[in-house]
């Protein structure tokens, strides 16, 4: 599993350098890691990498998308803890991890798509550590 999120988070990053110019397209690296912290929070140990790598290879600087995806875990326990796990406080802490996209001057519609690609990618993530549990 995590050998094969990390592979698709290095294609994301080949897409989005290579067809940047020429199609409006989600920010595939970014949704796929913000998909795997959200769905286990154990997987910080390995997005965090991955997301320095991202903000480094697209943006050439490291930048708060990885301070508020470092955050996610800490925030997660924090509700867990006091109002149970549930799907409103994840909801909201995917919002505020791409928000940082915005904070990279990303259009809007790519801000979308990303959101579009990042709820079924956390679906079947989740699915994948709910089965595993069982």
């Amino acid at each position: 599993m995590i050998l094969g999120c990390l592979a698709t988070v290095f294609m994301g990053i080949t897409l989005n350098l290579a067809f940047s110019s020429m199609l409006i397209q989600p920010d595939w690296a970014w949704a796929i890691l913000l998909a795997a912290v959200l769905a286990h929070r154990r997987n910080w140990l390995w997005v965090l990498p991955a997301a320095l790598m991202h903000e480094w290879m697209l943006y050439w600087s490291i930048g708060s998308g990885v301070f508020l995806l470092a955050l996610i875990p800490l925030a997660m326990i924090y509700f867990d803890r006091r109002l149970g796990p549930g799907l409103p406080q994840r909801m909201l802490l995917m919002v505020v991890a791409l928000s940082a996209l915005l904070l990279r001057g990303v259009d809007g519609q790519v801000l979308l798509l990303t959101l579009l690609l990042v709820v079924p990618c956390w679906h079947v993530m989740a699915g994948f550590y709910a089965k595993q549990s069982a």
